[in-house]
């Protein structure tokens, strides 16, 4: 592979609104921004990537101690300071690049943000830039599909050729019955459900753990006495599969395990395919003698992290190249696969083009073991508002399509058109206009 370096290093930025409130970590959102990498290396080849910034996913705590508008501008700072560095220089491989940038760009976070931030903050501010890198590298090295980009020592675990993929919809605090009976109708087998509920301010601590478990329990036997009564083919048990997301919320493992036992009383139990980040990061809890598997999301963010949450019982792992950078994804998709773990890709809520590439990813990667096929989360086309206008920033002969049966085909020809997500696409014309 050849030496690139990088000429032009530009940043932009949209605010995206959301279709209604969207609620998790018992807080809600009512738009995303997005910042724009531009890359333009030495030989004139460039290529731009959004990002899409969610700072109450990455680190609530920054999301707690701000606005929402100034918690995203602190985002969109980290990537500014990281096109600073990188103007100028050289790189080889994309992930040696971004994995070189993490150490000084977690320290510059958190003097902005005036406290010390989780690192997926810093990942998560780095999407646009990785993206962008990858796509220049496949240029400048006459790479012409996503297989060919992907490390010698992530083949392995990116070696499946799902011909779909089901499709996970987030079922978030606001969706109703009616909601939920729509995406069932559609085929859905997988649903995101979002848990751990902020039951309201002026309560303790200990009292709003007490009302959000009962919050959980009622929610859990609202859902399932809907999807119970489904049937899907894209299970291996044939029923509807439940992923209970908590971002961190729950306290102890007790109290996990009241909702378990919750779970198995109204029959709902063996249809738990996965229960994701029940606790907070800095929380090292044994879960390997729960009856359900464990998924890891915001705490595992590098190779260590992934190998910590194995040790600690998690089977599972949340992969997010849209969110942790595909960089970092490569590394812990090996990880994972040689622990003989599980992995899927999760959404963060992004826009169309992000979508397209964590579906390359998804398509690679292992079913999970309740599954007859690969799987994807994608909810941006429930929550954008202009998804549509969104979709037309895609390059030239590239669609998103919506799922159909509840599940994403991807036909024979897929894996050979990959390397349109390379080319240039709507995001470049800003920059061509401007500069």
């Amino acid at each position: 592979m050849i030496d690139i370096r990088i000429k032009k290093a530009l940043l932009n930025f949209q605010r995206e609104p959301l279709t209604a409130p969207f609620g998790f970590k018992g807080k809600y959102l009512t738009e995303l921004w997005q910042t724009v990498v531009y890359i333009e290396t030495e030989n004139g080849v460039s290529a731009a990537c959004p990002g899409t910034i969610s700072v109450l996913w990455s680190d609530a705590n920054v999301f707690g101690e701000h606005s929402p508008d100034e918690s995203s501008a602190l985002m969109r700072d980290v990537t500014a300071r990281a096109l600073d560095i990188i103007r100028g220089e050289s790189f080889k491989y994309p992930n040696e690049l971004i994995n070189s940038l993490v150490p000084e760009l977690k320290k510059y976070a958190d003097v902005i943000c005036g406290r010390s931030v989780a690192e997926t903050f810093v990942l998560n501010a780095l999407v646009g830039l990785d993206y962008a890198l990858w796509s220049v590298f496949a240029k400048e090295n006459g790479l012409a599909g996503f297989d060919d980009i992907i490390p010698e020592f992530a083949r392995s675990a990116l070696s499946c050729r799902h011909e779909r993929l089901a499709h996970i919809p987030l079922v978030s605090y606001a969706v109703d019955e009616n909601g939920l009976k729509r995406l069932l109708d559609n085929g859905t087998a997988l649903l995101k459900i979002k848990i751990g509920k902020s039951c309201g301010d002026g309560l303790t601590e200990q009292e709003d753990m007490r009302s959000m478990l009962e919050w959980d329990k009622a929610r859990l036997t609202e859902i399932h006495s809907v999807a119970s009564r489904y049937t899907t083919e894209l299970s291996k048990s044939g029923r509807i599969r439940y992923y209970l997301d908590a971002n961190g919320r729950y306290d102890s493992l007790q109290r996990l395990e009241a909702l378990l036992d919750h779970a198995d009383k109204i029959g709902a139990l063996d249809m738990i395919e996965l229960i994701e980040e029940p606790f907070a990061p800095e929380k090292e809890i044994f879960v390997g003698d729960l009856p359900v598997t464990l998924n890891a999301d915001e705490s595992a963010h590098s190779l260590a992290d992934v190998e910590k949450r194995l040790s600690l019982g998690y089977k599972a792992v949340a992969l997010k190249p849209i969110a942790k950078t595909m960089s970092v994804s490569f590394d812990m998709a090996a990880a994972i696969h040689k622990a003989g773990g599980e992995c899927l890709c999760a959404d963060l809520t992004v826009v169309p083009l992000l979508a397209e590439w964590n579906k390359q990813f998804a398509a690679r990667i292992g079913a999970l073991s309740g599954m007859n096929c690969g799987c994807i989360e994608i909810n941006g086309n429930q929550n954008y508002k202009n998804w549509e206008s969104l979709g037309k920033l895609l390059p030239k002969g590239l669609e998103f399509k919506a799922e159909h049966n509840g599940a994403f085909e991807l036909g024979r020809d897929y894996y050979q058109t990959g390397g349109m997500l390379f080319e240039n696409n709507g995001y470049c014309e800003y920059f061509k206009e401007r500069f």
